[in-house]
């Protein structure tokens, strides 16, 4: 059949319509908020119908395609993926991440991807091919078909109106609400779900990131004139405190908390050593979780990250040189911490020659302990941890638990069949944490332990998923925040001179570490255990202290920034 008759144009046009539907299409097969619904499968493809060809009223046949092709189905690996990772439209948390990305990571990812990077492009090249060459200049609707495309989109308005109006009349019960509140409320309705719908989706979820990033900037400006008011510390008897941040580490996978798989046989060693077991996190995504652990702010006041000096900058005040040493990607907010401090160290491929392994943070460690002026020191360790992909975190000698996944596999692997390959490979990154962590303990002790006394403080960011039940979830950032991503290791160590200078704090260390807690008391509990006394302070957000609460339940921030309330009795189900 020639596209050049008429005929054949409708036939091109239905391809090239199809064509731009498919991210509707894969949300109404496997989106969550559809399943199982069949009238709402159909009329969420109905609307996106029509909002896709209101713009064919307007513009010729040509033109239309080739603006659509242009900013609607170059997003569409946007809205797949995120159907395929979250199973809902493309959220805050994906398009923050897009916004994050730094060309190497992209490659990687895409390079793990290449087959379906074909197929996207291969898809891209041929309507455009489609649009340019066969495609006539003219009008899309005739005048017929134009008049009864308006009546159907009528008749959805209409429908959508009298459906919103009816629920929210039902939603509100009250004798003061009015017609003019189910109005508003209705209205409200239909724009969430029009946000919903590709490519408004992607719109929406990009202007909301560039909305929070503006608000994030005006706050930081705050932030320059800011103090905490600290008092330097008098004594002079050398004291580190070093804090090593974790990725992805996950509460269940630790020798150290009873997993069947001794993981953690290095640090099962240790004295002077104290594992909490009921730990979470306040956020499932690094850069929300990061904020909220090294400042005063938690879910509720997230704002306040922005605006305020973080745990680095407190010690600091105090008289303590503060470092920051990593292999992570550096977010905006590490890099305001990191203009502050004393020392900042960054490790990339460039300075490693190959991967990037934790172990490799001990040089420079060594060299500030060593080598740098200043009795009192805080130390930041941010390390790449159990991030995924999981083989390329640890030297093949750690390969501990096999089979495992490898360079060979594509992120295509990752999928439930494969799930004991993850899991072994997971498990061997535990393995590594354990073998960093113990090391630097010993640099510790041979560097200050003779001299001075210092403390470590480990915790993750978050944990991760692994296909651990049937909600079949992997990785993280999760928009309902499963009980593994949540739970995370929180360790505390100390050398002797510490545990001889300060036995009182000491002695509650040991003695909260069965509390329920979550990473809120990080900020406290630092500076407690300097013994550096302020008013920012809070005793009862500190592990230090015999005032500090268990908690019964809290909020975690989940992907799109949302808080979600977490019970703490969820822990109690959880395997080891």
């Amino acid at each position: 059949m020639s596209f050049n008759s008429a005929k054949g144009q409708w036939m091109l046009t239905i391809i090239l319509l199809v064509i731009l539907l498919i991210p509707n299409l894969v949300v109404a097969v496997h989106g969550e908020e559809l399943e199982g619904f069949y009238v709402k499968k159909m009329a969420y493809l109905a609307v996106s119908a029509v909002c896709l060809l209101i713009p064919a009223l307007f513009l010729k046949k040509k033109f239309y395609f080739g603006t659509m092709g242009i900013f609607s189905l170059l997003l569409a690996p946007i809205e797949i993926a995120s159907i395929y990772l979250s199973r809902t439209p493309t959220p805050f948390m994906m398009m923050d991440t897009i916004f994050n990305t730094n060309p190497q990571e992209a490659f990687e990812l895409l390079s793990s991807f290449w087959p379906l990077v074909l197929l996207v492009v291969s898809v891209w090249v041929g309507y455009f091919f489609l649009t340019f060459k066969f495609v006539k200049n003219e009008t899309f609707f005739p005048k017929k078909l134009r008049n009864i495309f308006l009546g159907v989109g009528a008749s959805l308005l209409l429908i959508g109106c009298l459906y919103f109006f009816t629920l929210a009349r039902k939603l509100q019960t009250s004798e003061a609400t009015t017609i003019t509140d189910n109005l508003i409320d209705m209205k409200d309705m239909m724009v969430l779900k029009i946000h919903k719908i590709f490519p408004f989706s992607v719109y929406f979820a990009a202007d909301d990131v560039i909305q929070y990033r503006r608000e994030v900037k005006e706050r930081s400006e705050r932030v320059k004139t800011f103090r905490f008011g600290i008092q330097p510390k008098e004594d002079d008897e050398e004291e580190v405190y070093v804090l090593v941040i974790g990725e992805t580490a996950r509460w269940g996978n630790f020798g150290l908390y009873g997993y069947e798989r001794n993981t953690t046989p290095l640090l099962s060693q240790k004295k002077n050593l104290v594992a909490y077991d009921r730990f979470v996190t306040q956020a499932n995504l690094t850069n929300n979780s990061i904020p909220l652990m090294l400042t005063r702010a938690n879910v509720s006041n997230a704002e306040i990250a922005d605006s305020e000096r973080s745990v680095s900058e407190a010690f600091a005040e105090a008289g303590f040189r503060t470092s920051w040493i990593t292999n992570q990607d550096v977010s905006p907010f590490q890099e305001r911490i990191m203009r502050n401090c004393d020392d900042a160290v960054v490790q990339d491929n460039s300075f490693t020659g190959g991967y990037l392994w934790d172990m490799d943070l001990l040089t420079p460690l060594d060299s500030i302990l060593t080598r740098c002026d200043g009795k009192k020191k805080f130390i930041v360790l941010h390390t790449q941890g159990s991030h995924f992909r999981y083989n390329q975190r640890y030297p093949a000698e750690f390969e501990t638990f096999k089979p495992c996944i490898d360079n060979s596999m594509d992120h295509l692997a990752v999928n439930v069949s494969n799930k004991s390959l993850l899991v072994n490979t997971y498990d061997n990154t535990i393995l590594y944490t354990d073998y960093f962590l113990a090391h630097v303990m010993d640099l510790l002790d041979e560097r200050i332990g003779g001299s001075g006394r210092w403390a470590m403080v480990y915790l993750s960011d978050h944990g991760e998923n692994i296909f651990d039940d049937e909600q079949e979830l992997i990785v993280h950032g999760s928009l309902l925040v499963s009980d593994y991503e949540a739970r995370i290791p929180f360790i505390v160590s100390y050398s002797e001179r510490y545990r001889e200078r300060y036995p009182e704090k000491v002695s509650q260390i040991v003695a909260n570490r069965e509390k329920n807690l979550n990473s809120e008391v990080l900020f406290h509990s630092l500076l407690d255990m300097a013994d550096i006394r302020s008013s920012v302070l809070a005793d009862s957000l500190s592990v230090c202290q015999e005032g500090i609460k268990s908690m019964e339940s809290t909020y975690i921030m989940n992907g799109n920034r949302e808080p979600v309330l977490f019970e703490f009795s969820r822990l109690d189900r959880m395997k080891r």
